[in-house]
């Protein structure tokens, strides 16, 4: 069923205060949990009373945000910055009176009081990263990889988190289409399906027809959403600054860094179909990777038409399996097809989530389907040669060589760094015993923040793509040797 632009917004908002009601049933029901008779009880209730005003008073903002996205006066509604800076108060103000308290009346203070905290704010960022979309989905999916930055709470919550929003109306997508163009949809495409096959954060994607016949996907941008991202970049980063100045241990200043770097990236479609043409061409001679191709002079900054490339989602392995298609051997071609196209080529297709991975039946195997490539970039030789000689480094348990080669990359390591924890990390990313590894990446991950500080981008980008990519395998191949495909292409 579709809705106009203000039914789609009033039923947003409506979401936005069902979310809150269940965060705020589930706060009470934990916090009774927790115990009402030990001394530190009637602390904990007015805990949660804060809490729950700060919920409340931020959900109400964030429904009217949501609903004034359907009205031509919705610039005049309370602000996202608004709604963000609430639930930056929230947390700061959790996290000071435990630590305050903790300091002057300890026995009111104890671990499942801080665990609650967690939960608490975890949640609430989690639901306001759902509420408002765009930039703040991107910063939850970033942080919830950065154990060394937020507590295992936070990290579990937010990886839930899908770049999935509503779609826009037909009508404001069909007007873009023909301005990007310069002439009415109608005269381009024979066919154009209102319905968005998927719809993101920067943008969403309809199914056409060309005139002559040939089935596209259109990627169309949303209006206005380089000022929304810009507007959310600058209060993310006033809000981290503010913190920092509060509480310089608490360091949040690396999620804004990494957008600031990342999203503009995929607001220009022109450097995505450059990149698509590029990896195309350079995975041509294989015959089981799919790079859909960017229809000629069709292009814009905001708009993107490629052949449309139909697929089984790689997350699904039942689908997989009923299909004849062998999981175990989708997981092997996933990581050759990614190790060649990094350590032989250079190039790095960074967000390989299950949505943008597709699975076709071929003649001797099955076929990988790459999708969306606002993150797909070519890296410097240079520091693909140090990432191939981490990768030696690591099979050979040279510690001192990996240890130089960490240093090439960018991070600060010395005699005071933790090289166990190191070679820790580095092993889940880069594919080593990720059974034995994969427990303690949240303490690997800690003790990494606390050794190293801030990482570098490009690394933290490699990272988070192989980190995808780990999740994948081990859903479809648990016992792949990964490290033994990525050597074959490192040792080149």
């Amino acid at each position: 069923m579709t809705f106009g632009p203000w039914g789609e917004a009033a039923l947003g908002a409506q979401e936005v205060l069902a979310r809150a009601t269940r965060r705020s049933v589930a706060g009470w029901r934990e916090a009774v949990a927790a115990g009402v008779t030990d001394p530190a009880a009637p602390f904990r209730l007015g805990d949660l009373s804060r809490s729950q005003w700060f919920l409340w008073t931020g959900a109400n903002l964030a429904a009217g945000e949501r609903a004034g996205r359907g009205t031509a006066a919705g610039r005049a509604l309370p602000s996202r910055a608004l709604v963000l800076g609430t639930l930056a108060a929230d947390l700061y103000l959790a996290y000071t009176t435990l630590k305050e308290r903790g300091r002057w009346l300890p026995a009111t203070v104890g671990e499942v009081d801080w665990e609650l905290a967690h939960r608490r704010g975890a949640g609430e960022l989690l639901d306001a990263a759902q509420a408002l979309g765009g930039t703040l989905i991107k910063a939850g999916q970033f942080a919830s990889s950065r154990p060394d930055l937020l507590p295992a709470a936070y990290t579990e919550e937010l990886s839930s988190l899908q770049d999935r929003v509503p779609p826009q109306p037909p009508g404001v997508i069909e007007a873009v289409v023909a301005r990007e163009l310069g002439r009415p949809v109608d005269e381009v495409f024979s066919g154009f399906d209102p319905e968005a096959v998927a719809a993101a954060s920067i943008a969403q994607v309809h199914r056409a027809t060309l005139r002559d016949g040939r089935d596209v996907a259109v990627k169309v941008q949303y209006p206005g959403i380089p000022g929304l991202i810009e507007a959310d970049l600058e209060a993310l980063e006033s809000i981290f600054d503010a913190i920092a100045r509060l509480e310089p241990s608490v360091r949040l200043r690396p999620i804004a860094d990494y957008l600031r770097w990342t999203l503009p990236l995929g607001l220009d479609f022109r450097r995505e179909a450059a990149a698509m043409a590029n990896l195309r061409r350079t995975l041509s001679h294989r015959g089981d990777v799919v790079v859909p191709e960017v229809v000629e002079g069709m292009t814009t900054e905001r708009l993107l038409v490629m052949d449309f490339v139909e697929g089984i989602r790689i997350s699904d392995r039942d689908a997989l399996v009923a299909t004849g298609i062998d999981p175990a051997a989708v997981a092997e071609t996933l990581n050759d097809a990614f190790a060649e196209g990094l350590f032989r080529h250079g190039v790095l297709h960074a967000d390989p989530h299950p949505g943008n991975l597709l699975v076709q039946p071929g003649p001797v195997g099955p076929r990988l389907v790459l999708l969306d490539h606002g993150l797909t970039m070519e890296l410097e030789p240079s520091f693909i040669a140090t990432l191939a000689r981490m990768v030696g480094a690591m099979r050979e348990g040279d510690i001192e060589a990996l240890t130089t080669s960490l240093g090439e990359t960018g991070l600060p390591v010395g005699p005071e760094t933790d090289v166990e924890t190191l070679l820790g990390i580095v092993g889940v990313l880069l594919g080593g015993d990720r059974q034995e590894a994969r427990p303690e990446l949240g303490e690997l991950g800690r003790d990494l923040g606390a050794s190293v500080g801030d990482l570098p981008p490009r690394l933290l980008l490699v990272g988070r793509a192989i980190g995808l990519l780990d999740g994948i395998t081990r859903a479809l191949d648990p016992d792949l040797d990964v490290l033994k495909i990525v050597a074959r292409y490192a040792d080149d």
